[in-house]
């Protein structure tokens, strides 16, 4: 993903929003929905313009809340609002996250090249590395060493790279899509089946669940609309996965120093230094003999 917002598969979520908003407005005017979808995929706005609105509806998340919106009767324009408002401030939070993942990327690369770095250096001191590394068994060793600790490594750091980037999905998305669904007037039991048909369960989002239970059960002992609540819900799901994927991204530059003290330090010694004890070895016996 890139610092603009672009997640898996092409997914822009800025652009999506763009797409939301237009397709609202026109729906809001009296189109109907597959009408403006239509319309908006035809007026180019950028490359592939048709082919960016079907990737938008295509998207889970906004497929779930257009299907529930469909099938329960809620107001199509204001819930595409609320999707593009989502996808906003979800993609805000992921550029942050864009933004303090790139110094522990870029120390990432630079210490996996100490190595190769440190084979330079001993040749510039005028110790034949490459002949140290491949002539003698313990150079090979060494070097066969160093380079399955150098690949442990960069698998090691890019395994916990991909652990805080952004997955592309909504947080908060099945408050959203329940607060749609009892928007349009049904009975709760009617809203959950709704819900259900789209996929959104919420057995892969524990935290989701639970705030949904919980408001809920606040909005039935209250004797008020859920919709509002379910929606406000949703926002502080988001507010707080925004902090907790920063925060994944900060602590990322301290938990790199692990694979990188454990693998990449010592295959820069075996490949840095271990050639030039090999050559100092080397030179001093043949000088004996």
């Amino acid at each position: 993903m890139t610092g603009t917002g672009r997640r898996h598969g092409g997914f822009d979520p800025v652009v999506a929003a763009r797409l939301l908003d237009r397709v609202a407005t026109l729906v809001a005017a009296g189109a109907s929905p597959p009408r403006a979808w239509e319309l908006v995929g035809a007026v180019r706005t950028g490359p592939d313009a048709g082919g960016a609105a079907r990737l938008v509806s295509a998207h889970p998340d906004v497929r779930a809340v257009l299907e529930v919106a469909a099938r329960t009767g809620a107001p199509v324009a204001p819930t595409l609002h609320s999707v593009a408002a989502a996808l906003r401030r979800s993609a805000g939070a992921d550029r942050a996250v864009v933004v303090a993942l790139a110094g522990p990327r870029t120390s990432a690369t630079v210490v996996l090249a100490l190595p190769v770095v440190g084979m330079l250096l001993a040749a510039v001191g005028g110790v034949d590395t490459l002949g140290a590394l491949t002539g003698a068994p313990l150079g090979r060793v060494s070097l066969a060493a160093a380079t399955a600790l150098v690949a442990l490594g960069r698998w090691w750091s890019r395994r916990l790279v991909r652990a805080v980037e952004p997955d592309g999905r909504i947080p908060g998305v099945l408050l959203d899509v329940w607060a749609v669904a009892l928007s349009g007037g049904g009975s709760w039991s009617g809203a959950g089946d709704a819900v259900r048909q789209t996929g959104l369960g919420g057995a892969d989002d524990p935290v989701a669940q639970a705030r949904l239970s919980e408001t809920l059960t606040l909005a039935r002992r209250a004797g008020v609309p859920a919709a509002a609540l379910l929606r406000s819900a949703a926002e502080d799901l988001r507010d707080d996965a925004a902090a907790d994927a920063l925060a994944a991204a900060e602590r990322l530059g301290v938990r790199l120093v692990v694979p990188l003290g454990v693998c990449v330090l010592p295959a820069f010694v075996l490949v840095g230094v271990v050639p030039v004890v090999v050559a100092l070895l080397s030179s001093t016996v043949g000088d004996l003999t």
